[in-house]
């Protein structure tokens, strides 16, 4: 009720003007008996619960735009970075535990990949250059065992 009668003097200088004047005793007993009008009350905002509901809403609200991340996309992010970091650890520890063997089937396995994909390339050649590079090279062993005789 006080702050509805602050609005009131807030709108209508008038009133304040009157109020600040000393009243007589009459005046004041007429006031008194005037009804006042008042705004109604608001059953929903007036119930505890949403009061607590509310006041919680701002509070994330607050704490979410301080951070600027909310609490589900923080937890995905944690979520992700564990799942990495683990990934790496196996990876390490696999590097560790490779045997000898392990490692020569490794660099086996490599050299022919290198040669599948380098033969991949000469299939992509038109034959014509297959031809002369196949004329080249029985063309240099052919000098190479000339001059070892």
């Amino acid at each position: 009720m006080q702050t509805h009668q602050n609005e009131q003097e807030d709108r209508f200088p008038e009133l304040q003007a009157l109020s600040s004047q000393p009243q007589s005793e009459d005046c004041q007993e007429q006031s008194s008996n005037l009804i006042r009008p008042q705004k109604p009350l608001n059953p929903l905002t007036a119930s505890k619960s949403h009061r607590q509901l509310h006041k919680e809403l701002r509070m994330t609200h607050k704490r979410v735009s301080q951070e600027g991340r909310t609490e589900l996309q923080r937890a995905l992010e944690k979520r992700k970075w564990e799942q990495r970091m683990k990934a790496s650890r196996e990876q390490e520890e696999a590097k560790k535990n490779r045997s000898p063997l392990h490692q020569e089937l490794l660099k086996r396995h490599q050299r022919l990949d290198k040669l599948e994909s380098s033969k991949a390339q000469q299939q992509d050649e038109p034959e014509f250059l297959r031809v002369k590079e196949r004329l080249r090279r029985t063309a240099v062993l052919d000098t190479g065992e000339e001059k070892a005789c």
